[in-house]
């Protein structure tokens, strides 16, 4: 038993030390890593420890923060002992009347009064109406005024209506100023209840600020020991929801004899609770919420089948998701001034095993307010590229400018939208795909006017005759393609021929002066063509389609 209350002596004097060295520190987020769902927030904070066991606090923690990732680390001669979650609830003011200032409550309790009287007003006016309504129904149920009286009565029944056309006329006019008061009273019975209302918010406001009672805190708590007082840093990490950021690029054409410029910016969220003031800011492809446990395949049993009950259970997962920055204006000379650099000269691109990631050398402030924000990751410059147009006139009369790039598995590019501009000018939007398995990726970089293109049937050469049970049709089709640029180009020209999908349809291709490509199997026809500047060119094909007479063929 002595024994006993040694060791609770002891305990009880260790947590009385504990507690009195108890200390919030003031830390400031100092880094971020930036997933493509998630964010790694990282806080430091310098302490001063006495000899013993502390208890530092990390106060202001995001409240989307995963328990399981957070961790610690420090710089200095001391030891962490635990690391661990904590949740501070308020407690409410013992006195919050007091908080309040005199003047407030004085306009409170005038005005609380005055909505007394004008409710005891506004009951007085109900009351009075519902009399003058309870005499308009006595009068107007009354036998005498329902026909109920005497037919020979006849002096008896115009002085009842006399009396009735008096009395309901003056009740009428009493209801009618009743009614008009019961107006004017109800409006200014809700403007007196609006009124306060809000002084009543502003006074809970008040009181919230002065208590903090509103919300709890979030805070992660790190047990450390020090042989001697000490001072060092002390830095914990953790996971976080409600922050991400997503790819775009920009792909700048100045001329299709000079290399592609391709830009990569990222739009960065967070509404984490924690605002990230002048971060070292880093961006991961990885996604920390996807399962990573590896698929297993289990034995395939094959059996008859049985029909049975089936359940399904439907699960909903909640999902949470830059504006430019304004421009200082002062008197100077812009031609004096040296071009502004791009952001991207100070990120630096590493991979891991897994994932891609982009550390960014200048601070960066991204507030709490789930607005994307424009973040230029990566420039890269003089990618050597093949262009060239490419035209299916049959569907659009436009022709296309390709950017061809070899190579591209290097850039290590991301699946994303890209703006494209031509020549200085914004021509519109593509997509970028590196899935793709080829060894050339190919970008559309949208329409290119200059390059003039017709089709047209040739009705001269059109023939359709009557052989037998079978009806033949022969068409000509002719392309004319004018490149109206100052710069030779090259096109690829595709069109194509109908396949017969039934067996008493018969399609030729006539062959002659048919200067491109076929696909028998698709009917696929295609042109390589160069054309000078100023230079048009013409092709054409010609094929015929034998069928039933007796039936009508669908040409599209």
């Amino acid at each position: 038993m002595k024994k006993f209350s040694i060791v609770l002596l002891l305990l009880t004097l260790n947590l009385s030390v504990i507690a009195q060295n108890q200390k919030t520190l003031k830390s400031s987020v100092k880094e971020v890593c930036v997933f493509t769902s998630g964010a790694q927030i990282q806080r430091s904070a310098n302490i001063n420890i006495p000899a013993g066991v502390s208890e530092l606090v990390f106060d202001g923690i995001s409240p989307y923060a995963n328990v399981s990732s957070i961790q610690s680390s420090g710089k200095g001669n001391f030891i962490i002992l635990d690391t661990r979650h904590n949740i501070k609830y308020s407690e409410p003011a013992e006195n919050p009347e007091s908080l309040i200032p005199a003047s407030l409550q004085h306009k409170i309790n005038a005005t609380q009064d005055t909505l007394n009287e004008i409710n005891f007003d506004f009951d007085a006016i109900k009351d009075k109406k519902d009399l003058y309504n309870k005499q308009k129904d006595m009068l107007y149920n009354n036998p005498l005024m329902r026909g109920g009286g005497k037919s020979d009565s006849l002096p008896v029944l115009m002085a009842a209506m006399d009396f009735y056309n008096t009395k309901m006329s003056n009740i009428n006019t009493e209801l009618q100023k009743i009614k008009r008061d019961e107006a004017k009273i109800l409006t200014k019975k809700t403007q007196l209840q609006k009124r306060l209302n809000d002084l009543n918010d502003y006074k809970n406001r008040i009181i919230t600020e002065k208590t903090g009672s509103d919300s709890p805190r979030y805070q992660i708590i790190v047990s450390v020991s020090a042989r001697e007082a000490v001072t060092g840093s002390l830095t914990v990490s953790y996971l976080t929801s409600n922050a991400g950021w997503s790819a775009s690029y920009d792909i700048r054409v100045n001329d299709i004899n000079a290399p592609l410029e391709l830009a990569l910016k990222a739009n960065v969220y967070q509404n984490t609770g924690e605002n990230w003031e002048n971060v070292k800011l880093k961006l991961s492809t990885n996604n920390p919420t996807v399962n990573n446990i590896k698929p297993y395949l289990s034995s395939w049993l094959l059996n008859y089948f049985m029909p049975v009950t089936g359940y399904t259970s439907n699960i909903v997962m909640k999902s949470s998701k830059a504006e430019a920055p304004q421009s200082a204006q002062g008197n100077y000379d812009d031609a004096k001034l040296p071009a502004a650099e791009r952001s991207y000269k100070y990120i630096t691109q590493s991979q891991s095993l897994t994932a891609i990631e982009y550390n960014i050398d200048l601070p960066y402030s991204i507030p709490d307010d789930g607005k994307p924000h424009l973040v230029y990751v990566q420039q890269n410059e003089n990618i050597i590229t093949r262009y060239n147009y490419y035209a299916a006139p049959k569907i659009d009369k436009d022709a296309f400018l390709i950017a061809k790039l070899s190579g591209w598995e290097e850039l290590n590019l991301l699946a994303a939208k890209a703006n494209i501009y031509f020549e200085g000018s914004y021509v519109g939007e593509t997509t970028i795909d590196p899935t793709t398995i080829t060894d050339t990726l190919e970008l559309s970089l949208g329409r290119d006017k200059s390059i003039s293109i017709q089709r047209k049937k040739l009705r001269d050469k059109e023939k359709d005759q009557i052989i037998g049970n079978s009806r033949l049709k022969t068409i000509t089709m002719e392309i004319t393609v004018k490149n109206n640029k100052n710069a030779s180009i090259d096109l690829s020209l595709e069109d194509q021929i109908p396949i017969a999908n039934d067996k008493d349809i018969k399609v030729n291709f006539i062959a002659d002066d048919f200067t491109g490509k076929l696909n028998e199997t698709t009917g696929l026809l295609s042109w390589n063509l160069k054309l000078k500047p100023k230079e048009t060119k013409t092709v054409s094909f010609t094929y015929s389609i034998k069928y039933d007479s007796d039936k009508s063929l669908i040409l599209k």
